[in-house]
């Protein structure tokens, strides 16, 4: 879907907003044997959680600790471009007679090296967009749609440009949507993105649902609960609860999911069942979190574990988190350490080691072929 389509739901939902992604759209690492082994963060992923002094990580929404989604407000717009956490305090928008319309986009200019093959890689620019529509209707119903893409054009990639389209509608009982939304639930109940342009493999469950699907996402008190069903009637539902005590944030999730992981070989699928969750813990500009789970892919176990954290002083952020899992007796490991420097309002640089080692094969299947160790420097301004 590009741009055309996208002027047409547009002015069609004159009472419209906002978005979600679906699998194809982090497809960065996917030549030389490094892709992830979550098709839909498999690559390029560059969320930045950590927004000046405060903890407002955009994959939960600005400020979520704080924010009042009491009364109309649960209705809370989803997300089709997850990568688009702003580096401004918050996203460019206008108002164009009584419906909202927001921009955000973001440009990284990465450049890596591999150690595995001995060679510069990730030397194309990334670029993320998104465009919502929202509009109050006079029975205070709330609703939306938005359109985000990206293009990332890296080695032989040929699907370079790849994009998502959601639409919903909410209220004081919460948010109804459909459309480019599959990983909605795993973007609540995930442990927080990292500071880098890179994020942690393995951090979940494998099985995913298919790119078209629909569901509901309400707030009861300080809990926050949604649901996904797709096409085939693979499902994920999970729940949030945060709450700040003092000076202090903790956080808790946990998530269950029905869906199918598409092998290392690109045509094997496999169906999957797991359980997880997250526990957060947040001090001052600190983080720490930390997930475990349990995965039953096919006729394989798989556990599961991560944990991570992340400190911002000033202009500097660090970040650093590992993980571990186990399926039928074989190791899987990964580890990301990232530095970033804020340079100016919208301007960031960062370096980070990313190292991944995923090659897992059950009866004659290769579940993840995914091995490698990486240092990423990137510039990056986001809108």
């Amino acid at each position: 879907m590009k741009i055309l389509p996208t002027v047409i739901l547009c002015t069609l939902m004159t009472t419209a907003c906002q978005n979600q992604y679906g699998q194809s759209h982090y497809n960065g690492y996917q030549n030389n044997g490094y892709q992830n082994a979550h098709p839909g963060y498999n690559g390029y992923h560059p969320g930045y959680g950590y927004q000046g002094a405060g903890y407002t990580s955009g994959a939960y929404g600005a400020g979520r600790a704080q924010q009042n989604y009491s009364g109309q407000q649960n209705y809370r717009p989803v997300d089709v471009n997850y990568d688009l956490n702003s580096l401004f305090e918050a996203p460019v928008a206008f108002d164009v007679a009584g419906t909202t319309l927001v921009l955000r986009g973001r440009l990284d200019a990465p450049v890596g090296y591999s150690f595995r093959t001995e060679d510069i890689v990730n030397e194309n620019p990334v670029v993320n967009h998104q465009v919502s529509v929202e509009r109050q209707l006079p029975n205070r119903i709330t609703v939306g749609a938005v359109y985000g893409g990206s293009y990332n054009n890296i080695g032989a990639n040929n699907n370079a440009y790849s994009d998502n389209v959601a639409a919903f509608a909410g209220g004081s009982w919460g948010t109804i949507f459909g459309g480019n939304v599959s990983d909605l639930v795993f973007e609540e109940t995930r442990r927080a993105r990292n500071i880098g342009i890179t994020q942690l493999s393995g951090n979940g469950a494998l099985g995913e649902l298919n790119r078209w699907s629909g569901g509901y996402r309400g707030r009861f008190g300080p809990a926050i609960i949604s649901g996904v069903v797709d096409e085939d009637a693979n499902y994920d539902v999970g729940v949030s609860f945060q709450r700040p005590i003092g000076v202090r944030d903790y956080r808790f999730t946990a998530r269950h999911n029905q869906g199918q992981l598409l092998a290392a070989d690109g045509t094997t699928e496999l169906d999957t069942k797991s359980v997880s969750g997250v526990a957060e813990y947040v001090y001052g500009s600190s983080r720490f979190d930390v997930g475990a789970g349990f995965e039953k892919i096919e006729d394989a176990d798989r556990w599961f574990t991560s944990a991570g954290v992340s400190t911002k002083a000033g202009a500097w952020g660090l970040s650093a988190e590992g993980q571990y899992g186990r399926i039928e007796g074989q190791d899987e490991t990964a580890g990301i350490i990232t530095l970033r420097r804020d340079i100016a309002r919208g301007v960031a640089a960062t370096v980070a080691l990313d190292h991944r080692d995923r090659q897992i094969a059950v009866n004659g299947t290769q579940y993840l072929d995914n091995k490698d160790t990486r240092l990423i420097a990137a510039l990056s301004y986001g809108f």
